[in-house]
């Protein structure tokens, strides 16, 4: 007979299936950013050579196959390299957040059977408002051996996040001085580590999510059965 699932099990199950996700995501970004940087069609000597094509109005630009072929390629890898960046770094905020999330409500005595995160109608993840920027401190864990490195992982999110904003603020001045442009690249270069920050931390939280559930499970009737 097959054990009935706990609502610890199934919790547990629902935030590693969001580390999958995001790993899943993660590596198919690193991939098509790879495959980006590795096709560098400044090095390729383009053929002049040219294909008549039927309906092609007098006058207008000869049709090369070779130019045609490289941009396509060129223009293709880097729409892969944005789509899944935006992807990957959706779904490592939705492990982050997510499991977050179900920490909090583990700690306040709840009882949640899965993660619980809501996603728009072209599957962008939405992050529970009351975490944002960033989830809190959990003093509740400090007696956890992996608080430190939960902490520290949590300040890197915060700082990537406080880069970003700094960054889009200073975009959006209508001048920049020369002090304030190698701000903005240096605020840009931290903030382009938010996805992985999000992905380091929703891994010490689902570690952290373990912490917090050892206390219900010891109390659950199944453990002292």
């Amino acid at each position: 007979m097959t054990a009935t699932l706990m609502w610890f099990d199934s919790l547990t199950d629902s935030a590693y299936a969001l580390g999958a996700a995001a790993r899943e995501t993660r590596r198919a970004a690193q991939s098509a950013r790879l495959a980006r940087e590795l096709y560098e069609p400044d090095r390729i000597r383009l053929l002049d050579a040219e294909v008549h094509t039927g309906g092609q109005v007098p006058g207008a630009p000869p049709f090369r196959p070779h130019d045609a072929a490289v941009f396509a390629i060129g223009d293709t890898l880097s729409q892969a390299d944005n789509q899944l960046s935006r992807l990957y770094t959706n779904t490592a905020t939705a492990y982050a957040y997510g499991t977050a999330h179900a920490i909090l409500r583990v700690l306040d005595g709840q009882q949640p059977a899965a993660v619980q995160l809501e996603r728009t109608p072209d599957g962008h993840y939405v992050l529970p408002r009351e975490l944002c920027p960033v989830p809190p401190a959990m003093p509740a864990l400090q007696r956890w051996n992996g608080y430190r490195g939960f902490e520290q992982a949590r300040a890197r999110l915060a700082e990537c996040d406080a880069a970003g904003m700094h960054a889009d603020f200073l975009d959006d001045q209508p001048h920049v001085s020369d002090h304030e442009a190698a701000e903005l690249h240096a605020a840009l270069d931290v903030a382009a580590g938010y996805a992985d920050a999000a992905y380091v931390y929703g891994e010490r939280a689902e570690s952290a999510l373990h912490f917090a559930l050892l206390e219900p499970q010891t109390q659950h009737p199944r453990a002292r059965a």
